[in-house]
C-alpha cells in the first residue's frame, strides 16, 4: 500500500487538496504510460450540444468509456471478477493521495474530462451512501472551489457496486448544475433550502445549506421517503452531485427508476449504448459508439431521461414524506437568488 501513496491529505504545509490532485495527475502522466495515452485520446473525442425542449444537453463520443458503460453489474458477474478498485489489483504504476487515512484518490484511467479522479475506500465494502455521505460532504469542501464530486448508486451507474467509491471532475462542466437556480423552484426555505427541477425531464432535487448536520438530516429524510415510496429495503436508485463554495454545500439528487433504458438491451440497429450515471443525468451524455453519437437528438435524449427517472407522481410523494410539512411551493425569493 505504501508504495502506491503519492502524498497524503491533510498535507504538511497545508497544501490544498485540489492542488495536490493536479500534481498527482501530472506525475502520473509521466510515470504511467497507459494514463498518458488515455489523456492523449481525449483530444480526439467529439462533443455536440442539443436543445431538449428548453434545456441543453451535451453528447460526448468517448470510445474509452465502453468498458465502464457496458460493465456487467449483476451479482454473479461481480463475484466472478477481481475487484479493480482494491489496492492489490491496481496497476503497478498507479499511485494516489491518501485522504484522511481512509480513501485513496486516484487518476481515473478512462477519463471523461481533462481532470478526472476516482476516490476509493481503502477497504473492500459495498457502494452505499447512508454511511458515507458525511465523507462526501467533507470531500466536496476539501476539493472546492475547483472540483465537484459525485456518487453513482450501486444499481444506477457504479461499474464497481461492490467497492465504495466516488469521483471528482472540474467544476463548471455539467449543464444542469450550471443552470441552477433557473429551472428550479424552491419548496423549502429554512436551515436547508430544497429546490425541485422543473421542465428537465429528470426527477431532480437540490439541497443547499451551510450546516452539515442539517443537510445530513434532510438527506436522510428524503432517502427514507424514497425507500418507502419505491418499496425497497435497500438503497433506492440515486445519483448524487456535491459541490461547495464559500462554506455552503449543494447536493443535487437524481431519483432513478431504471439503470439503463430499454434500448440499451436491444440488438442491432435498435440498440442505444447509453448507460446513464451522474454525469449523464447532469447533462453530459457519454456515448462509447459513434453511431449513437450521430443519431441521438433532443427528443431521444428527453425520452431516455424520462424513462430512467422516477415519475412526477412518485417524486411528489417523496417530497411530501421527505420534506418538512411547513414547506410550500413558491417562486425563488430574491434573497436566495442573491446567494447563488
Amino acid at each position: 500500500m505504501e508504495k502506491q501513496i503519492f502524498t497524503k491529505f491533510p498535507a504538511d504545509g497545508g497544501a490544498r487538496l485540489g492542488d495536490l490532485c493536479l500534481k498527482l495527475i501530472e506525475d502520473q502522466k509521466k510515470t504511467w504510460p497507459a494514463l498518458a495515452a488515455a489523456y492523449a485520446g481525449l483530444a480526439g473525442i467529439k462533443t455536440k450540444a442539443h436543445c431538449c425542449g428548453g434545456y441543453e444537453v451535451r453528447v460526448q463520443f468517448n470510445p474509452a468509456r465502453s468498458v465502464s458503460s457496458g460493465a456487467a453489474v449483476d451479482p454473479r458477474s461481480i463475484k466472478n471478477r477481481p475487484c479493480f478498485l482494491c489496492t492489490r489489483n491496481l496497476p503497478a504504476e498507479q499511485k494516489g493521495i491518501l485522504y484522511h487515512e481512509e480513501y485513496l484518490i486516484l487518476c481515473n484511467p478512462a477519463p471523461i474530462f481533462e481532470k478526472h479522479f476516482t476516490v476509493v475506500h481503502r477497504q473492500h465494502q459495498p457502494q452505499a451512501i447512508a454511511a458515507s455521505i458525511g465523507s462526501l460532504l467533507d470531500l466536496a469542501a476539501d476539493m472546492s472551489p475547483n472540483f465537484v464530486v459525485f456518487y453513482n448508486g450501486p444499481a444506477c451507474g457504479a461499474s464497481a457496486p461492490d467497492h465504495l467509491h466516488f469521483q471528482a471532475i472540474p467544476v463548471g462542466l455539467l449543464p444542469l448544475p450550471e443552470a441552477f437556480p433557473e429551472g428550479f423552484r424552491i419548496i423549502k426555505d429554512s436551515g436547508v433550502q430544497v429546490y425541485r427541477a422543473e421542465k428537465s425531464d429528470r426527477a431532480a432535487l437540490v439541497l443547499e445549506g451551510n450546516d452539515k448536520e442539517l443537510l445530513l438530516q434532510q438527506f436522510d429524510r428524503l432517502l427514507r421517503a424514497a425507500q418507502n415510496i419505491v418499496a425497497v429495503s435497500t438503497e433506492p436508485m440515486i445519483n448524487l452531485l456535491f459541490s461547495c463554495a464559500n462554506g455552503r454545500w449543494r447536493i443535487m439528487i437524481f431519483f432513478r427508476a431504471k439503470h439503463r433504458p430499454d434500448a440499451f438491451y436491444q440488438e442491432g440497429e435498435q440498440r442505444i449504448f447509453v448507460s446513464p450515471g451522474t454525469i449523464d443525468m447532469a447533462g453530459v451524455i457519454i456515448t462509447p459508439r459513434e453511431i449513437d453519437f450521430n443519431r441521438l437528438d433532443g427528443q431521444s435524449i428527453r425520452n431516455i431521461y424520462t424513462e430512467v427517472s422516477l415519475s412526477e407522481q412518485m417524486m411528489s410523494k417523496i417530497i411530501e414524506q421527505g420534506v418538512a410539512t411547513t414547506c410550500s411551493y413558491r417562486a425563488i425569493p430574491n434573497s436566495i437568488k442573491d446567494k447563488q
